[in-house]
């Protein structure tokens, strides 16, 4: 496989990382953000399944949610 053959996608993975407010702060003020990261979530699912995932995750925990960010990385190839 060289620059300018075909290519074709070999899959997509997902990645659901969720910031949680620690309930502390730095020198600064600034919240302190404890992070969670999952891999491997079916990119498939919609993305309403992924959200109240997250947030029944982090309902096992007395930390808030902060934030929520979904990353999609597509796998191309072949490669020899």
């Amino acid at each position: 496989m060289a620059k300018g053959d075909s290519v074709t996608e070999l899959g997509k993975n997902e990645t659901l990382t969720i910031y949680l407010n620690t309930g502390q702060t730095d020198q600064n003020g600034k919240p302190i953000l404890a992070r969670v990261t999952v891999n491997g979530l079916n990119p498939s699912a919609q993305e309403q399944a992924k959200y109240d995932f997250a947030y029944g995750l982090a309902g096992l925990t007395s930390k808030s949610v902060e934030g929520i960010n979904l990353r999609t990385t597509t796998e191309l190839g072949p490669i020899s």
